[in-house]
């Protein structure tokens, strides 16, 4: 048994539970000896190229001002050990509504959470997989950006339920590519080819319903809707209620509902990119909702006792 433990590969993507906001991971954007806090201010805008936002704040000029060696670095604030790096290389500067997105490629990435025997066979395995199960029509990245991928989720990202609604089409699926970038500002990076990129792009609105961990079958099984363009509200696994604002549908298990103003869009890479403003948002809630994190990374938590909260079932 331990070996064939030892010979299975570590899981690629865990569902976890965690409080919003995350607490474990800082996030910094150093350039040399110079280094800014930028926790609750990094996304991803596309996966293929894999590209990541930061909204440029006052503080991170003298940061953003040396261009040469600038690093994501992810840091564990309990172990107080840095976990993984990805080496950026900025790109432009995107002004939307008074306010300021930096992209930046992903130029390489540094994994610090196991040996570099593990990382190899893990690589490996999902390589193998990937290429007998490459999914028709499917997004398929190629091994290093799957890798510096899960370098960036190393810092858990959470999973909302989204809900869009054009008074013809109606749609909730889940998202983890989301995040904020700035007071009341956010951005949720949606495959381009999903039928909801117009919906979204013609009623400039949403709403994001966060869920409990032990949703996440729910979410999972949602997860066909990204290639419809209707579904019905009435098949779905739950009640559904209105929001306060928009009166978009939302699912009765969400423990928390924020609703967005699209105040621009734009594709880019793989993806459609969409930079909202929150209109209303709840209290947040006190348990711990749907977090995404790198396998490897919940592993080295683990071995440290200090492993993060996981579904009941899957």
């Amino acid at each position: 048994m331990r070996i064939k433990r030892a010979l299975s590969a570590t899981v690629q993507w865990q569902p976890v539970g965690v409080r919003w906001p995350q607490e474990a991971v800082q996030v910094l954007l150093c350039s040399g000896a110079t280094s800014e806090d930028v926790t609750n201010n990094n996304v991803i805008v596309s996966l293929k190229p894999l590209i990541v936002g930061i909204g440029h704040l006052t503080e991170l000029r003298s940061v953003m001002e040396q261009r040469d060696a600038l690093e994501l670095k992810f840091v564990d604030r309990q172990l107080q050990k840095k976990i993984g790096s990805l080496g950026l290389e900025q790109l432009e500067e995107w002004h939307v509504a008074s306010h300021h997105l930096v992209l930046f490629a992903v130029r390489d990435g540094t994994n610090r959470c196991a040996g570099w025997l593990r990382r190899a066979w893990d690589g490996a395995i999902y390589r193998y997989r990937a290429l007998r199960k490459r999914p028709e029509g499917g997004l398929t990245l190629p091994p290093r950006a799957v890798e510096q991928t899960m370098i960036f989720y190393m810092c858990p990202r959470p999973v909302f339920l989204i809900s869009v609604d054009d008074g013809e089409h109606s749609n909730i699926f889940p998202m983890d590519l989301l995040g904020p970038v700035g007071a009341e500002r956010i951005t949720l990076a949606l495959r381009s080819t999903s039928p909801s990129v117009a919906t979204i792009a013609a009623t400039r609105r949403l709403a994001m319903s966060a869920i409990a961990v032990d949703a996440c079958k729910i979410a999972y099984q949602l997860g066909a809707h990204h290639r419809k363009l209707q579904i019905d509200l009435n098949s779905l696994p739950f009640a559904v209620t209105r929001s306060q604002v928009f009166s978009l549908p939302i699912p009765s298990i969400a423990l928390q509902v924020r609703e967005v103003q699209i105040l621009d869009v734009r594709q880019i890479g793989s993806h459609t990119l969409f930079v909202g403003h929150i209109v209303s948002q709840q209290d947040p809630p006190t348990a711990h909702q749907l977090f995404h994190t790198c396998g490897i990374y919940h592993q080295l938590r683990a071995r440290a006792s200090r492993a993060f909260q996981v579904p009941t079932s899957l």
